[in-house]
């Protein structure tokens, strides 16, 4: 059958042919001077041919006819499919033609095939794979379906919406693979749906109004790989089309057919007509005699192009393509053809324009504080102007020459689509330059303009191996190689550009660009107009800037790094006659030694300063010379070149916000280590500004780098001009490193300066601000400042003298009775002293203390801890009294004065001072001894007592008050716990702050001493890690020995869960806790039940649970104390637990409540556990006896802790399974606190339980990794944020909570050093100025971070709904938005966040409701008088006073069927208690009040509280508002006209109000409206 479709084909084709030769012999005849008979002649003959050559076509047309059908007979022969289209003669490049947005070829035009071809940004492979797969993509893509795959072939069907022609269009198709090489060619034929099995998905595309279907015959695809891993897809068949239309069949069923016009008609057997319709593109003699119309073959054309289309469109890449060339290109740079004499040439003559604009060029007014410095040049005779841009960009130099360099990139074309001529030849003449073609229209009738321009590059390494990239342009007829001509030249006017570009490599990731150029447009425009487009053209390097920045902080410490490492490198360097000049008098500022330096007030606790006058020179003022001092941790290099970076990130922004007018660098430096200056100071407005111009230069050598900075007298070009004085500065730093300390490099800064602000100010007002000048000094100890690891050396060290000599140390008997007495002194105090119970701010440390005596002021105090350390490290934390974490904090509390002085390796005299803010209270001052002594290898104390020493002698001249003290610490080492070392602190101190204290003074102030061991347990606190290793340990064994089984423990929770009687919401719930109380009014009995979900497996939430003792679980519940028995009789998971309650009331004092229970722990099923506790009081345990029994790992039990009252609890615990790694619990208590307990405080008792449930929840939630929050994670996180954190300062403090103990919060915290200044300033919720950021996401910094935060509030205040104000902010931040769009958890946070500030913000909830509550109370007094004004205007008003009466029944009755359709499957007295609501008047401030506060929907309504808001709105408005408008106008139109005014006056004004009030409730219902839909 193949030889036969062979034979016939050309047969046809021939005919054709031959056809068309008389028509030719014709026109050839016409041609000569024949006479007319020899013309009619040929007429004659050639009529006669041409009946002949209708024949014969009508003849071929039958056999035509035929020839389809036994087509259509063997489009399944694997024979055919499997024939090969000779394709090897097509070169892919030539085929490839570009198209717009990218390459494709169009439908061949001459014969009936059709073609295309497309590069594919993949690989063959991958492709192939994807076009033999489902896809089902969503809107107007191509639909892939995969019907069957065999040996023949593999059956798709393809489907796709043709948009223009209103129709969907599918194609069924066999296709049969074959790889040869590197190339895939995949035969293509179009089957037959009557041979399928499958049905055909018709519903693919459900909006188009009719349906084509292409046939493809003798098709062939091509797939070959091109460079940057793409795909040349091409694509040959003989198309046709057909219609396929909706049409009953003949059994009476609705079934799909295919019909179409001028062709055979057939069907198959399940109703489907099917028609074809030639639709090739020919010749209009061909469409002819085929019957095919000239729109049918449009039709297929467009659809063919459509398909093109959509095989690019769902492999676009065009962003990766642009990637890899421009990286293959970087790779490539070294092996680039040399430079020809030609590209030399017009670099050279391109480097000596940036020298001309360097010199020639003034900066453009208005950018001197621009990131980005420019400059314009016009020459005085006319002509050309020089445009030139530096701008910093963080990007490595040669990925900033690519993108500069390609200009044919797939962006770059879509940029210019609508542009006449854009054309690029790359690679001209086998040099690495390019020809760009490229035209520019300008308005107002001009002719448009093309530049035809000569690019090439030339990289060059300097001598320290750092490298400059050029890009020079120049016009094209320069370049005297080939030039390519363009289409559509003729009508332009030749515009010319050259100049260059520079990209000068900074850091491995930062680079300067400078960029100057010159255009010519051969056009006589105004110079102001010329200045714009030469502002607007150089406004490119901001929009690069801008896409390329990066976090300023990083990109400041990348180029500390590179100088640090070249001033290691040049150690030693011979400097210049003129910096040797420089350095000698800047280095004279140090000369004398310390002689003459006089000690200054320091601005910082870690900086000496002093001052120092030198006699001054003819002409000089006596200006003071300052000196600073300080440690910094980092290595001198990288100190010196934080120095010397004068203008970099941060204290550019800082000048920015302090509204300096400029800060900028002299560009005119040509020596490796010098740069020059100028900066303008602000000052108070009856001032001038002071400038400062200078350059400074450095020199190093091991170990040693200095700086010397001198004014210079150089005129500077601000673009504008400034007022301003010249100020004097010379100034010198030394930097020497120091042996380095734990691990931290650290080093010497001395910074001294000498500076004269100039003019007319006081020279001692200029030295009084010598400190501010040297803060420099602080600056860098604050940039560098690496606390915790100096500190852990110190600790360190002094734990290792502890551990290696303690016991072998000798000590007087001074020492010996020191420690003795102070011993006994608390033991005989203790004893004597009745011990009262502190509350502790730390659950885990106990605190007690004695009332002070009558006539004695001293305060005793007592705590104790269990710290995760050994006792050597314990000790030598409280020893280093130095460390720069306890120096912070002496400093931030109070402190004045603080220092140690070391006597032996164990006794040192310690010495502080501390101011307690209070007025006329004098400073109190320490002075004290210690002694430290390791008694055995198991405990260690330390001794503190009062001392006396010459050189502090008593008031140090300062009217000080010398206080008394003694302190005694007990270290006591205990048994290790998962590995972790544990020891058990005691602290004793006795305190007298001398003077007349008052006592409950003395006595608050006890607490806040006692706080340092709290600090010592945080400081070594390894809970987290041992409570995750205990319950890792009781998950496995949970799921090897807990049986299933349960029934009667499930029966009891049931019973306990059930709803009862009474039951009501608690006070506050945290997130969507669906939480419930219960108490009884008389008695001691209440209930509680909850439910919550927890981020974790079920296992693990039980094994929580059965850890009674972990840390976790006593810091959730704050219990006093809790001990626990294990029972290991009977088997199974049974335990008895003690555990012990403060309670809490504001009206009365309780005793403590104990409570005794068995717990069990049981599996119902595989997903569902029950644990119970049930009362196990016995009967030898009376008020106040206590079990011998194991504690909580971490609390403690003080002697004498004893006094409370037994109580009982029954607590039922239903743990479920749930989806992703979640378990939802059920929680069910019954307490009975026993007798003459209030209500009240019963009620706030369950409810604590309740709230500890949230804790534990809470708990979970912040032990997750950041990457694995969700939407619902957020909102716990937001929930957590807000949680009992009414107040800003609270929420301000929970902040800080959640930061440190949230893994996911901390993680961002850290990943963006701005989220927590942020986050701060939100929750205050103080009302600020709304100021958009537009700042990205990884450049913010912490001030910007903060206005951030402060926008948070106004865009609240601005909208109804918190979800709305939430997007308002995002919309006006950038980086929120890209915050948001990075982790889809941080939205939900926010708007919970949101709503919880509208809730407790002072302009929040409460205003809003009192505001509404008013509008509406308002409303309902204005009604009430109009109606008494009808009354009483008797039967005239009658009719006014009905219809008045009449709106507000109907708004009633409407309102009451609004409630009654909403409730009506809740309780009577739910109903009852909303129709009193209605009744009353107060819907609507209610239902306000619901939707302000956040309130979910409740279980059994029928919509939310928004919708029920909006609902009551609109009911008053067109049932009551309205109507009343039109009655009361009514009234006082009938008034006026019959001349009274009775009710004129009052009606008219309520009229006003009720006019205004429906304007404004319907602009608020609306607005509602909008967002609750929308």
């Amino acid at each position: 059958m193949c030889i036969l479709l062979a034979s016939l084909l050309p047969r046809i084709e021939n005919h054709s042919k031959a056809s068309e030769t008389p028509q030719y012999s014709l026109a050839k005849t016409m041609d000569t001077d024949q006479s007319k008979s020899e013309l009619l002649t040929i007429i004659s003959t050639l009529r006669e041919e041409k009946a002949s050559a209708v024949a014969t076509l009508a003849a071929e047309r039958q056999h035509r006819l035929q020839l389809e059908k036994v087509v259509r007979e063997i489009n399944t022969n694997e024979a055919l499919h499997k024939k090969r289209v000779k394709f090897d003669a097509i070169n892919p490049d030539d085929f490839l033609v570009t198209r717009g947005e990218h390459d494709v070829l169009s439908k061949n035009t001459t014969t009936n095939t059709c073609s295309f071809s497309v590069k594919i940004h993949d690989d063959p492979k991958p492709f192939l794979q994807a076009l033999i797969t489902d896809h089902t993509p969503e809107g107007k893509l191509l639909h892939q379906k995969v019907l069957e795959d065999d040996d023949s072939g593999i059956i798709v069907y393809w489907s796709f919406l043709a948009d223009k022609m209103k129709a969907s269009c599918d194609l069924l198709l066999r296709l049969n693979i074959e790889e040869d090489g590197d190339e895939i060619r995949i035969g293509v034929i179009s089957v037959d749906e009557q041979d399928l099995e499958a049905t055909l998905p018709f519903d693919t595309h459900p909006t188009s109004t009719k349906k084509l279907r292409l046939f493809l015959n003798d098709g062939m695809i091509v797939l070959r790989p091109l460079e940057f891993n793409q795909t040349s897809f091409m694509f040959t068949a003989i198309a046709k089309i057909g219609e396929v239309k909706r049409e009953a069949a003949s059994n009476g069923s609705l079934g799909f057919h295919m019909s179409v016009i001028g062709g055979q008609r057939y069907s198959n057997g399940n109703g489907l007509n099917i028609i074809t319709t030639a639709a090739a593109r020919a010749s209009a003699v061909r469409k002819k005699k085929m019957g095919i119309n000239g729109a049918e073959s449009a039709k297929v054309g467009r659809l063919f192009s459509k398909l093109a289309d959509l095989f690019y469109d769902r492999f676009k890449k065009e962003v990766v393509i642009d990637e890899r060339r421009k990286g293959d290109f970087v790779k490539k740079i070294d092996s680039a053809p040399t430079l020809t004499e030609d590209e030399k040439i017009i670099i050279l003559e391109s480097m000596k324009l940036v020298e001309e604009a360097s010199t020639k060029a003034k900066r453009i007014a208005g950018t001197v504080k621009e990131s980005v410095e420019k400059f314009l040049h016009k020459p005085e005779g006319g002509g050309a102007g020089w445009a030139m841009s530096v701008a910093r960009i963080d990007v490595p130099a040669e990925i900033l020459l690519a993108n500069l360099w390609f200009l044919d990139t797939y962006e770059n074309k879509t940029y210019h689509k609508d542009t006449t001529i854009c054309e690029c030849w790359n690679n001209i003449d086998g040099t690495r330059g390019l020809q760009y073609s490229l035209s520019l229209w300008l308005p107002g009738g001009f002719n448009e303009r093309l530049f035809e321009s000569f690019i090439t590059w030339e990289k060059i390494v300097d001598a320290d191996g750092r490298r400059t990239l050029i890009i020079a342009f120049s016009p094209l007829h320069t370049y005297t190689g080939t030039h390519y001509k363009v289409e559509g030249a003729n009508n332009m006017v030749e515009a010319t550009s050259k100049g260059v570009y520079i990209v000068k490599e900074l850091t491995e990731n930062t680079c300067e660009w400078t960029r100057a150029q010159q255009v010519n447009l051969n056009i006589s425009l105004p110079a102001n107009m010329l200045d714009f487009l030469a502002k607007q053209q150089l406004g490119w390097a901001n929009e690069y800037q801008e896409d390329y920045r990066r976090n300023g902080n990083e990109v400041d410490r990348e180029i500390r790094v590179a100088l640090a490492r070249k001033m290691i490198e040049r150690r030693g360097s011979p400097l210049m006659e003129d910096q040797l000049q420089v350095f000698k008098r800047c280095e004279e500022l140090l000369g004398g030694g310390e002689a003459g330096w006089e000690a200054l007030e320091s601005t910082s606790q870690s900086v000496n300063m002093s001052m120092k006058y030198f006699p001054p020179k003819k002409g000089e003022r006596s200006i003071a010379t300052g000196k600073a001092v300080g440690v910094v941790d980092c290595s001198a290099e990288k100190v010196a070149a934080w120095a010397y970076d004068y203008c970099n990130n941060e204290r550019m922004r800082v000048s920015n916000e302090e509204g300096n007018p400029a800060r900028i660098e002299l560009r005119a430096k040509g020596r490796v280590n010098e740069s020059s200056y100028a900066t303008v100071k602000k000052f108070p407005y009856f001032l001038d500004n002071r400038e400062f111009v200078f350059r400074q230069f450095w020199k190093s050598k091991e170990g040693k780098v200095v700086i010397a900075i001198e004014s210079i007298d150089d005129e500077i070009d601000y673009g504008v001009r400034l007022r301003k004085t010249r100020g004097f500065v010379r100034a010198f730093w030394q930097v020497e490193d120091l042996p380095v300390r734990g691990g931290a490099k650290q080093c010497r800064a001395t910074f001294v300066q000498q500076i004269d602000a100039g003019g007319s100010i006081p020279t001692w007002v200029v030295n009084k601000k010598v400190p501010q000048a040297l803060s420099g000094v602080q600056g860098a100890i604050d940039e560098f400042r690496q606390d915790e690891k100096v500190d852990a050396a110190s600790l360190g060290e002094l734990a290792t003298l502890i551990r290696e000599r303690g016991q072998n140390e000798v000590y007087s008997e001074e020492e010996n009775a020191l420690l003795e007495r102070a011993c006994q002194t608390f033991e005989d105090d203790l004893n004597e002293g009745a011990l009262k119970q502190l509350k502790s701010p730390d659950v885990f440390v106990k605190m007690m203390s004695t009332v002070v005596k009558e006539g004695d002021q001293a305060v005793i105090g007592k705590c104790v801890a269990v710290v995760d350390a050994a006792i050597e490290d314990c000790a030598a934390f409280e020893l280093a009294k130095m460390t720069r974490v306890k120096m912070k904090d002496h400093y931030d509390f109070g402190g004045v004065e603080r220092e140690e002085v070391a006597l032996t390796n164990h006794s040192d005299l310690f010495y502080f001072v501390a101011d307690f803010g209070i007025k006329s209270f004098a400073r109190r001052e320490w002075l004290m001894k210690s002694v430290w002594k390791m008694v055995d290898e198991n405990t260690i104390i330390i001794g503190y007592e009062d001392a006396e020493n010459d050189n502090y002698p008593i008031g140090a001249g300062k009217k000080y008050v010398r206080a008394s003290a003694t302190a005694f610490w007990k270290f006591e080492r205990l048994p290790e716990m998962n590995g972790f070392p544990l020891s058990r602190v005691t602290y004793c101190q006795k305190a007298d702050l001398k003077g007349f204290i008052p006592r409950f003074v003395a006595n608050l102030k006890i607490v806040r001493t006692l706080e340092i061991l709290s600090v010592m347990r945080k400081k070594f606190d390894k809970s987290l890690e041992i409570d995750v290793g205990r319950r890792a340990e009781i998950v496995k064994k949970i799921k090897r020995e807990v049986e299933t089984g349960g029934a009667e423990d499930f029966a009891q929770f049931e019973a306990m869960f059930e709803e009862k009687r009474g039951w009501e919401r608690p006070s506050r719930s945290f997130g969507k806790a669906d939480s419930f109380v219960k108490t009884e009014i008389l008695g001691s009995h209440s209930w509680g039940k909850t439910t919550v979900k927890i981020k974790a497996e079920m296992e693990e939430v039980a094994a929580f649970f059965w850890d009674y003792g972990s840390r976790a679980y006593m810091e959730v519940s704050r219990d006093l104390e809790r001990t626990f028995e294990e029972n290991d009789e009977g088997g199974g998971f049974k335990k008895h637990v003690h555990r012990r309650q403060k309670m809490d009331s504001a009206y009365s004092s309780y005793r403590d409540r104990a409570f005794a229970s068995d717990m069990a722990l049981v599996k119902v099923d595989s997903e569902t556990m029950i644990l119970l506790l049930k009362p196990a009081w016995s009967q030898e345990e009376s008020n106040g006896a206590r079990r011998k029994s194991v504690q909580a790992h971490g609390s403690v039990i003080l002697p004498g802790d004893v006094g409370f009252a037994r109580a009982k609890e029954t607590v039922a615990i239903r743990l479920r399974r749930s989806s992703r790694g979640r378990t939802k619990l059920d929680y069910a208590c019954e307490l009975d606190l026993g007798p003459g307990v209030s209500f009240r405080a019963c009620k706030r008792f369950v409810e604590r339980r309740l709230e500890e449930i949230a804790d534990i929840s809470v708990y979970f939630q912040r032990l997750m990794p950041l990457g694995d929050y969700g939407v619902e994670e957020g909102q716990a996180l937001g929930h957590d944020l807000m949680w009992k954190a009414e107040s800003p300062s609270k929420r301000v403090e929970k902040l800080k909570e959640v930061v440190e103990k949230s893994r996911a919060l901390r993680e961002l915290c850290l990943r963006h050093s701005w989220m927590e200044a942020m986050l701060t300033t939100a929750l205050e919720g103080s009302l600020h100025m709304n100021s958009a950021v537009a700042t990205k996401l990884a450049c913010v910094s912490e001030v910007e971070g903060m206005q951030i935060g402060r926008n948070l509030v106004p865009s609240l205040m601005t909208e109804q709904l918190a979800e709305a104000g939430v997007n308002e902010w995002r919309v006006q931040n950038r980086a929120v938005k890209e915050l948001m769009e990075a982790h889809v958890w941080f939205e939900p946070m926010a708007v919970v966040l949101g709503k919880g500030l509208v809730k407790t913000a002072a302009w929040g909830v409460m205003s809003r409701v009192m505001i509404g509550a008013i509008l509406s109370m308002t409303d309902l007094v204005t009604d009430l008088v109009v109606l008494h004004q009808f009354w009483s205007g008797g039967d005239k008003f009658s009719g006014y006073r009905n219809a008045q009466l009449t709106s507000f029944a109907v708004s009633v009755l409407f309102q009451l069927a609004i409630v009654a359709i909403q409730n009506h499957k809740k309780s009577f007295w739910k109903i009852l208690k909303e129709v009193l609501i209605v009744c009353t008047g107060i819907k609507a401030p209610y239902d306000a009040y619901k939707v302000a506060m956040g309130s979910e929907k409740e279980e059994n309504t029928q919509f939310g509280p928004m919708m029920e808001l909006t609902f009551g709105k609109f009911t008053e408005m067109f049932a009551e508002a309205i109507p009343g408008i039109i009655i009361q106008t009514s009234a006082i139109l009938s008034t006026l006209e019959s001349g009274e005014n009775a009710v004129t006056t009052t009606a008219y004004t309520l009229l006003c109000e009720r006019s205004n009030l429906i304007s404004t409730v319907t602009c608020q219902t609306v607005r509602g409206v909008g967002r609750h839909c929308f």
